[in-house]
């Protein structure tokens, strides 16, 4: 094989294995932070919130447009959509209560209000699922839910907005063929991926890359795409299915579908945080002891990015220096040396120069490789400082070992002082 093509392989395996290994960690902390029940109590939240934003919804059209007619119209074929099994009825339903009484401001903020508590329940979710340790104020946390709480209605509104511009005129009359018949098929799939994308932009409680932003939805896109088909056959294949609840079937299936639909949100979270934190979970590999006969947890191509290999006698840093970075001796040794007597030969499975790059001051001791060289792991203070945060057994690892050096280099130093 050619040496561009061998290149080509080996990004595309390295970035296959890293891609595999990020929707595995998702995987894994999606059933530890036990989303299946968070999206049961945001399936109950949303159920309570989607009443009082479908009035608020027809109250807005029929004051911008004097009827809700139209609104009606467009908001039955999105819900169709949405929602598999969804009763038409309580559209109407909802239609009248919004024109049946006069809503004031105070009606309004009700409305409003009503739906932060939804907000709040996904804003917690989402903290979790990113491990953000920020703690809002009361009044501010409650700001932050009635802007989010706005921002889903006006999500909403350019949905129904969308649904009305084509009822008037649909695309096929617009357009021509191609290119309507290209856009008609494409546009659940752009229009949801919009939404998915705003939906998490709204939530997410860190900043993310655009890459990892897209790419979660992407993904939560894809699987509500495929499993509300799914979830359309299993009704047609099992017509009894909310049997038991009788009149409230209809209630029923549309808590169900919602839970389904949450469940794939938050998945696509999860893997959207595996890739935020994805350096570090390969890292956290290297403090994690193996169990007797265990696989090892991270492929050594996805750990290459990190390592390298240092010449004997070479240098790392010296006493007195700046430092930014700690080092894991995968292979060789490490020799230690403060005022030129020598403290520590470091071999595989040891790490230093952690605390001065975590308490941002000079290098205490002077590293160079040993007669043999060795091979290293560079880390750096971003990706060992979540790797401690998100990792409890850890620091109490670093922390003996950090107090084991400690007393082991005053011995030495006040005998040979002695």
């Amino acid at each position: 094989m050619s040496e561009p093509r061998q290149r080509l392989a080996n990004t595309f395996r390295r970035r296959a294995l890293g891609a595999g290994f990020v929707v595995s960690e998702a995987f894994k902390a999606y059933l530890a932070n036990r989303n299946l029940q968070s999206a049961a109590t945001l399936a109950y939240y949303g159920f309570l919130s989607l009443m009082p934003l479908m009035v608020l919804l027809f109250f807005l059209f029929s004051v911008v447009l004097r009827s809700s007619g139209s609104a009606l119209q467009a908001m039955s074929s999105l819900t169709a959509e949405l929602f598999p099994a969804f009763n038409q009825d309580i559209l109407a339903d909802l239609m009248a209560l919004s024109q049946s009484k006069a809503w004031g401001v105070a009606g309004i903020i009700a409305l409003v209000w009503s739906m932060t508590p939804f907000a709040g329940a996904i804003r917690t979710s989402m903290e979790r699922i990113f491990r953000s340790d920020i703690r809002l104020r009361f009044f501010k946390a409650k700001a932050l839910n009635v802007a989010a709480v706005l921002g889903i209605l006006v999500t909403f509104i350019g949905l129904v907005g969308w649904k009305m511009f084509l009822l008037v005129q649909p695309l096929e009359e617009r357009l021509p063929a191609g290119p309507a018949k290209v856009l008609g098929e494409g546009a659940p799939f752009l229009v949801t991926l919009a939404v998915v994308a705003f939906f998490y932009l709204v939530f997410v409680p860190v900043r993310l890359r655009r890459s990892h932003l897209l790419a979660g939805a992407m993904i939560t896109t894809v699987l509500l795409l495929v499993i509300r088909p799914l979830f359309g056959w299993f009704l047609a294949v099992n017509p009894d299915y909310g049997y038991a609840f009788g009149s409230l079937k209809a209630i029923f299936l549309l808590l169900i579908w919602v839970y389904y639909t949450f469940a794939a949100v938050l998945l696509g979270a999860e893997i959207m945080a595996g890739m935020r934190r994805k350096e570090a979970l390969l890292l956290r590999g290297l403090f994690t002891p193996a169990r007797p006969g265990a696989r090892a947890p991270v492929s050594s191509v996805l750990m290459e990015q990190f390592t390298r290999a240092v010449q004997p006698g070479t240098v790392l840093f010296r006493e007195g220096e700046g430092g930014g970075e700690m080092f894991y001796v995968l292979e060789g040794a490490i020799v230690l040396s403060k005022g030129g007597r020598e403290l520590k030969t470091m071999g595989p499975g040891d790490f230093f120069g952690e605390m001065s790059m975590l308490i941002q001051t000079e290098r205490t001791a002077t590293a160079a490789a040993g007669p043999d060289g060795a091979r290293l792991v560079g880390i750096t203070r971003d990706n060992f400082d979540m790797i401690l945060r998100e990792n409890p057994g850890i620091v109490l690892t670093v922390l003996r070992e950090m107090a084991t050096r400690l007393k082991t280099t005053s011995a030495a130093l006040s005998s040979r002082g002695a």
